[in-house]
C-alpha cells in the first residue's frame, strides 16, 4: 500500500529538521581548561562519561527530529487510497442504493427484521455523503417512482416507505438496472450500494459482469437463524381426475433447518372443505414427500389449499392449487365407409365422454378445436384439405388417433405422418403374430396394471394380449419424440405415439376390423383407448409462481362469444385485465406483476367464470441460507466486478467504512500520536538518562 499526502506542500517544512542538527553539531559553549597535578587516576572515568554523554545527546536529537517530522506529516494529511478511491473523479456523487425487500428479509436478527435494518443502513449510507449529492432508491419492485435521482432528504422518505414484496430479483438484474439509471448521470462519480441478505438460491453471483465506471459496495445482512419449513410443490399421481374417483396428491415439503422435525400436521382443504390431515417427520436439511388420498365428489373447478404451521417464517405455510374435473370429454370419430361398432360401444355408452361420428365427406373443420381427441377410423383417402386441417389441429394442441383401413392410400398417409414427424406405413404384412410387449412406464399404461412390492409392473408370460392376422409395417422410430406403446413379437411397432407441436399423434398398425386382429375385443383395448381419450384433455398447471411472468393457459371454446378476459379474486375486491395473446387455438394471459398476493383467483370471460387459477410465492425465497461476507468477497473476485468493496455490518461504523473506502484511510491521527510519543521520549531522556 502506498501512502499519499492530501497537502504535499507542507512537506517543505521538513527542512526545519536541519535546525536541531546544526545546534547539535555546533556547540557554542566555550570550555576552559583546568590543569590538575595528577589526572592519571581519573582518565578512565573521564572517557566513560564522555561516551555516555554523546549517546544521550544523539538519542535526544533523534527524538526531536522524529517529533518535528511527524508534526510536519500531520499537516500534510497522509492517507492510504483504496482501489475505489483511486478511480474517483472530481465532481458530485450519484449514489444508487438497492434495498432487498423480498420475503426473506422478514427474517430476524439481533436488531429485529432484516428489512428494518436495511432501511436504517440505507439512510446511514446517504448521511455519509453531502446534501448536494444525488440519490436513487431501488427495490425488487422496480417501481416508477424509484427510477429518478432525488435529494438526500427525499431519499430518506422513500427509504422509510419500503415494504416487503413478493418480487424476486437476481443480483445481475439489480446491477443492470442500477447501471442503466446511473448511466444517465454525467460528470459525477457513479456509486452503487446493494443491501441484501444475499440468499444462495436467488443471488446468482456466479455470472456477474459490472460496469467499470461504477463503484460497487455490497452490504450483507445476517440472520440470527436460517431455519424454515415450507411446502415446495404438489402434483397428482394420476393427471386424469374424474368425479367420485379416488385421487392421490403428492406434496413435497422441505426442511432448511438443522433440526429433526416430527409429527408436523399437513392439512388439505378443497373448495373450503377439509379433505384430509396427515402428519409427517422430516430430517434436517432434507425434503420429504407426503401422499394425501382423497375423493373428488363432483365435477367442475376445484380450489385447493395445503397448510402447515411454521414460525417465524409464515408466508410460505400455505400452498394454493386449482384444477378442473370435467364431466365429459368430447371425442370425434371421422369414419371412412361406416362408423365402428367398437368405438360406439366404448365411448357412446359412457357418460365420461361425449362421442360423435362424422363422415369424411361431411366435415366441419372449424369444429375440430372443440374435440381434445379425433379418431381417424379407416379413412381410405386423405384429401389435401383434411391433411392440412389435421396437421394444424395437432400442432395447436389436438390429439389424433389413426386406425388405417385395410386398403389405404399410403401416399396420403405418408404425407400426413411425415408432416407431423411420425413413423410411416411401409407396406402390408400378412404374418400371424402376437403383441408381446407393453410400455408399462408410459402414461397410457402406468396406472392400468398393479405394481409389485418393488413398485414395478411385470406382465405374466401368458398374458392375454392382442393377436394380429395382418397389419401394416411401421417404420422404426428415429426421433426421440416418438414412443412405442405396444410391440409385436418380431419387434415391430403395433401402437406408437408421437409428439408434434403442442399435440400428439397415436398410430395403430391395424384397423379395428376383426379380419386384421382381435385388438378391439381384447381386454387391453378398453383401458388403452380410455386412457388416450382421458389424457387428451389439456393438462393445465396446478399453480403458477408470482415471480415468473409465464403466460397463463386458458381453456378456449370457439363457440363462446369472445369477451375481454379478467382475473378476479373473490371477496378481495381485486380485478385486473391481463394482456391476452393467441397462438393458434391456444390463448395465454399475462398479468405482468399486477398480481402480488398468493391465493386462489378466477378467470372471467364477461360475467362467466371459465377457469380457476392459483398463485404461490416464489419458493426460492423459502431457503434462507445466505452467503457470508467472506464468501461474497471471494465470489466477486472471480467475476467481472472490478471496483467493489464488501462492507462489514457489525464490526465498524458504516459511515466510517464508507469514508475510508471513498476517501482512503486517513493516517494523520497516528502521526499525532507519534509526535506526542517522541516528545515524551525526549523529556524522559533528558530527565532520567544521566551523562
Amino acid at each position: 500500500m502506498i501512502m499519499i499526502f492530501a497537502q504535499p506542500l507542507f512537506l517543505l517544512a521538513l527542512t526545519a529538521l536541519a535546525i536541531p542538527v546544526i545546534i547539535h553539531l555546533f556547540n557554542f559553549r566555550r570550555y576552559k581548561k583546568v590543569y590538575f597535578t595528577n589526572v592519571k587516576f581519573i582518565a578512565e572515568i573521564k572517557q566513560e562519561t564522555k561516551k555516555r554523554s554523546q549517546l544521550k545527546h544523539l538519542l535526544i536529537l533523534l527524538a526531536r527530529l522524529l517529533a518535528i517530522a511527524s508534526l510536519v506529516i500531520v499537516f500534510a494529511q497522509p492517507y492510504i487510497p483504496s482501489p475505489l478511491q483511486q478511480k474517483k473523479a472530481a465532481g458530485a456523487q450519484a449514489v444508487s442504493i438497492y434495498i432487498d425487500n423480498s420475503f426473506s428479509m422478514e427474517a430476524l436478527n439481533t436488531g429485529g427484521r432484516l428489512l428494518d435494518e436495511a432501511r436504517i443502513k440505507a439512510i446511514e449510507i446517504a448521511n455519509a455523503y453531502k446534501p448536494s449529492d444525488l440519490f436513487q432508491l431501488l427495490t425488487n419492485d422496480f417501481e416508477g417512482k424509484h427510477q429518478r435521482f432525488v435529494s438526500r432528504d427525499e431519499f430518506r422518505n422513500l427509504a422509510e416507505e419500503v415494504k416487503i414484496s413478493p418480487a424476486v430479483r437476481s443480483l445481475g438484474e439489480v446491477m443492470k438496472r442500477q447501471e442503466d439509471l446511473l448511466s444517465g448521470i454525467r460528470n459525477a462519480n457513479r456509486i452503487a450500494y446493494i443491501i441484501s441478505d444475499f440468499q444462495r438460491t436467488t443471488a446468482g453471483m456466479q455470472n456477474l459482469n459490472a460496469d467499470t465506471t461504477v463503484s460497487w459496495f455490497f452490504l450483507p445482512l445476517e440472520t440470527a437463524k436460517q431455519n424454515n419449513l415450507y411446502i415446495d410443490s404438489a402434483w397428482f399421481d394420476n393427471p386424469v381426475l374424474q368425479p367420485s374417483q379416488p385421487a392421490r396428491l403428492r406434496v413435497r415439503i422441505r426442511n432448511s433447518s438443522d433440526e429433526m422435525l416430527e409429527k408436523i400436521p399437513l392439512q388439505l382443504t378443497v373448495n373450503s372443505v377439509q379433505k384430509t390431515v396427515a402428519s409427517f417427520a422430516i430430517e434436517p436439511s432434507s425434503a420429504t414427500t407426503v401422499v394425501l388420498p382423497f375423493t373428488n365428489n363432483e365435477a367442475g373447478i376445484q380450489s385447493g389449499i395445503l397448510s402447515i404451521t411454521d414460525y417465524p417464517v409464515t408466508w410460505d405455510d400455505n400452498f394454493f392449487f386449482s384444477y378442473r374435473i370435467s364431466a365429459a370429454v368430447p371425442v370425434l370419430s371421422i369414419n371412412g365407409d361406416k362408423p365402428s361398432p367398437f368405438l360406439d360401444a366404448l365411448f357412446g355408452s359412457d357418460s365420461t365422454f361425449i362421442f360423435r361420428n362424422a363422415s369424411e365427406r361431411q366435415l366441419d373443420f372449424s369444429s375440430f378445436g372443440l374435440y381434445p381427441l379425433i379418431i381417424l377410423n379407416e379413412v381410405r383417402e386423405l384429401s389435401t384439405g383434411l391433411r392440412q386441417e389435421i396437421t394444424r389441429y395437432v400442432m395447436n394442441g389436438g390429439n389424433i388417433l389413426v386406425f388405417p383401413p385395410e386398403k389405404a392410400d399410403l401416399r396420403g398417409y405418408t404425407d400426413l405422418l411425415s408432416a407431423l414427424g411420425a413413423p410411416v406405413f411401409t407396406g402390408g404384412d400378412t404374418t400371424r403374430i402376437k403383441v408381446s410387449e407393453l410400455n408399462t412406464e408410459s402414461p397410457i399404461f402406468r396406472d392400468v396394471f398393479e405394481r409389485d412390492a418393488a413398485g414395478k409392473i411385470t406382465l405374466p408370460d401368458n398374458a392375454d394380449l392382442p393377436v394380429v392376422m395382418k397389419h401394416y409395417s411401421i417404420s422404426k422410430a428415429s426421433r426421440s419424440s416418438t414412443e412405442e406403446l405396444m410391440k409385436l413379437q418380431n419387434g415391430q411397432p403395433f401402437l406408437t405415439v408421437t409428439k408434434a407441436g403442442k399435440g400428439q399423434l397415436y398410430l395403430s398398425a391395424v384397423p379395428l376390423s376383426q379380419k386384421s386382429s382381435n385388438f378391439a375385443r381384447n381386454t387391453v383395448f378398453v383401458p388403452t383407448l380410455f386412457r388416450i381419450a382421458l389424457l387428451s384433455k389439456p393438462l393445465l398447471p396446478l399453480y403458477y409462481s408470482l415471480a415468473a411472468d409465464n403466460g397463463i393457459a386458458v381453456e378456449t371454446d370457439s363457440l363462446r362469444n369472445k369477451e375481454v378476459y379478467k382475473i378476479r379474486k373473490e371477496g378481495a375486491g381485486f380485478e385486473i385485465i391481463p394482456e391476452t395473446r393467441s397462438a393458434g387455438n391456444a390463448t395465454f394471459l399475462f398479468p405482468h406483476d399486477q398480481i402480488r398476493e398468493a391465493g386462489l383467483y378466477s378467470i372471467m370471460e364477461g360475467s362467466h367464470m371459465i377457469q380457476g387459477i392459483a398463485f404461490n410465492y416464489d419458493r426460492r425465497e423459502s431457503d434462507l441460507r445466505c452467503y457470508t461476507g467472506s464468501e461474497i468477497n471471494s465470489l466477486l473476485k472471480r467475476t467481472g466486478v472490478k471496483y467493489f468493496s464488501v462492507l462489514k455490518n457489525k464490526q465498524a461504523s458504516l459511515t466510517k467504512q464508507i469514508r475510508e473506502v471513498s476517501q482512503g484511510t486517513p493516517l494523520w491521527k497516528y502521526f499525532v500520536i507519534a509526535v506526542l510519543f517522541f516528545l515524551l521520549a525526549e523529556i524522559l531522556l533528558i530527565r532520567f538518562l544521566k551523562d
